[in-house]
């Protein structure tokens, strides 16, 4: 092997530990915000919930040498697979602000009714436009009361997704990842993206978007 050979391997070498030393570090950042976090879950399960996607997304997991985010979630002792997607869940499909006014299981029911629900569009936009879960208005609407119009809609309507349903979930999802991508190409890693029928919804947090006026 020639001088110039090695020392290209030695470069490509030191480049992957650098980034494995990154996403070590920032894999330990976030595992000691989901334990602070946890002591006070009602008002931070936001934050529990970005940080777990974050470590879904960028499979930081794997930096510390686990197969998959169920094994992390279990090494770690952090909390169960279940409540991590319910989290997760709630973070990609509700805004900050109504998540945190709805409260974690509330926004998670909605989540679920949104999904059971072929008409439905998000759980963002049923509380924009003032929607109704039963004869109750969705912002109003208990726990139970969201989780009862959902064991109907399922009961009813218990057929495969079609075609269309399909396709045009798999295009939210790609909108959702694309903005996503950008948004954290141009640094600003936690805006928080809705993907409705008519248009993308971006909120910045204040002091990222402050910065575009530098």
């Amino acid at each position: 092997m020639g001088k110039g050979t090695a020392s290209k391997l030695s470069l490509i070498e030191r480049t992957k530990a650098a980034a494995l030393a990154r996403n070590l570090a920032r894999l330990a950042e976030l595992v000691a915000l989901i334990r602070r976090r946890m002591t006070d879950v009602v008002e931070s399960f936001y934050d529990m919930g970005e940080a777990l996607r974050e470590v879904v997304e960028h499979k930081l997991y794997a930096a510390a040498g686990h197969a998959s985010f169920k094994a992390f979630l279990a090494a770690e002792r952090l909390l169960s697979a279940r409540q991590a997607a319910k989290l997760i869940a709630v973070v990609r499909k509700v805004p900050r602000e109504q998540a945190l006014a709805l409260g974690q299981e509330r926004a998670y029911a909605l989540v679920a009714y949104t999904d059971a629900t072929p008409e439905a569009d998000s759980p963002a936009s049923l509380l924009r436009d003032g929607a109704t879960v039963g004869a109750k208005p969705v912002a109003t609407a208990s726990l139970r009361e969201i989780e009862d119009a959902t064991r109907v809609v399922r009961a009813t309507s218990a057929k495969p997704k079609t075609a269309a349903a399909r396709e045009r979930e798999k295009t939210i999802a790609a909108i959702e990842k694309a903005v996503r991508a950008a948004l954290r190409g141009a640094g600003f890693a936690k805006a928080e993206v809705t993907v409705g029928r008519d248009q993308v919804r971006v909120v910045l947090p204040r002091k990222a978007a402050e910065r575009l006026t530098r």
